[in-house]
């Protein structure tokens, strides 16, 4: 999975849910990169939280047919169509999109505030590296959480790299290459996976550097501790209270309606229903 470059704890248990504001920053450049192409820009990232049943990527595994769309065109419908089969299976939550990133005139953007609970807390993301083969950078698995303490991350940021889909052939920074046949398992571009003085090496030719960073920070967090939401041994994930201030109204009402004047475990204390 992904690591962080940095972190910064909060005071938010893991069993809560928490609200991120996340921006996109590019590390693109010519300075950090040979072959820097004049038309350089991003895709629409796509962000997405889920649980472990759920992979938008991972490198050793074949890519998607929604993640060979983005990698090869930046086209995000049916990514956005994989995650809702997903959420329709209960494997994944919220997910939001940015949107084209021209990096001769825009380095960073940032999206609309996401939602982890304790049942989708983990990350992923990916955005298309244009013009290019199948090409593009973001981060997978990405779980928010202090395992030490069991806290939330206050704020974070991650660097992503370059990885190659598998779908498409080419080593130049261009597109409409021939398909690859069969296709190959996701890999990250490196000195030794990219040819001689491949295009995103450093202007030295050692390595392939950051593409882009992404940082996080809690906006909000919910008014409930999930630990006791267990009934016949299941998280109940129908009374999501939690999240949005804009949405906490509308989700009060429902939680309010589904569980008020029944016997609740005394360690769960739903005050967004008003019980406790």
């Amino acid at each position: 999975m992904s690591k962080f470059l940095t972190s910064v704890l909060s005071t938010v248990p893991a069993s809560h849910s928490v609200t991120y504001s996340c921006t996109f920053t590019n590390n693109w450049s010519g300075d950090n990169h040979s072959k820097y192409p004049g038309s350089a820009h991003w895709s629409p990232p796509v962000i997405a939280t889920h649980g472990k049943k759920y992979s938008m990527w991972e490198p050793g595994e074949l890519a998607t047919k929604g993640v060979k769309n983005v990698a090869e065109t930046g086209s995000t419908s049916k990514l956005i169509g994989e995650i809702k089969d997903a959420q329709g299976e209960d494997f994944a939550g919220e997910y939001v999109t940015g949107g084209v990133t021209f990096n001769s005139s825009t380095q960073s953007q940032t999206f609309e505030d996401i939602v982890l609970t304790p049942w989708f807390n983990m990350m992923s993301s990916v955005t298309m590296i244009a013009p290019s083969p199948d090409w593009y950078t973001g981060f997978y698995d990405l779980k928010p959480i202090d395992k030490s303490s069991d806290v939330w991350y206050k704020s974070f940021e991650v660097y992503s790299y370059a990885w190659d889909a598998g779908t498409e052939t080419g080593q130049e920074l261009d597109g409409n290459n021939p398909k690859e046949d069969p296709h190959k398992d996701i890999i990250e571009l490196t000195k030794k996976t990219l040819a001689e003085n491949g295009p995103l090496l450093n202007p030295d030719g050692g390595k392939v550097l950051p593409m882009a960073t992404w940082s996080c920070t809690i906006v909000a967090d919910s008014c409930s501790d999930h630990d006791g939401v267990a009934i016949r041994g299941k998280l109940n994930k129908d009374c999501e209270w939690a999240g949005k201030p804009n949405n906490q109204k509308k989700k009060d009402k429902r939680c309010k309606k589904k569980y008020l004047g029944k016997t609740l475990s005394s360690n769960w204390c739903p005050q967004a229903c008003g019980t406790c």
